[in-house]
């Protein structure tokens, strides 16, 4: 394992994500100019904007601490398919879970863009990436 690596976070997929990231996080404060941007901020953009290139697909528990709280009210059903998805961003990297995000309609990838935002946000903070 490479230096400044957290072990809690030892799936390859998401490793590759979270390289790739970083770098697209630093051309981004770079081009934007603006050095007040939050960081978390700006880990929400380049997330934003990779669900936005991916393309369209059809639309076909208890509480967690990854989800957002917004979710704390909504059924265990949508609670258990966004833990998943957050899973499948782990094993199968980012874009894998965004393709499937996109089979449950908008809500479910909107609940999946912040709560992967929060959690790469702070893997990021704690290896100190940005």
């Amino acid at each position: 394992m490479e230096p400044n690596m957290n072990p809690k976070f030892e799936h390859s997929a998401l490793e590759k994500d979270i390289q790739r990231l970083t770098i697209e996080i630093r051309e981004h404060k770079e081009k934007s100019g603006q050095p007040k941007i939050a960081d978390k901020e700006i880990v929400r953009s380049v997330i934003g904007a990779q669900i936005q290139a991916q393309p369209a697909s059809p639309p076909p528990a208890q509480p967690s601490l990854i989800l957002p709280a917004y979710l704390q009210k909504e059924s265990p059903e949508i609670q258990l398919k966004v833990e998943e998805l957050v899973d499948l961003a782990f094993h199968k990297g980012i874009a894998a879970s965004v393709a499937e995000a996109k089979k449950y309609g908008p809500f479910i990838l909107d609940a999946l863009h912040d709560s992967l935002t929060a959690k790469v946000y702070e893997e990021l903070k704690a290896r100190k990436l940005f």
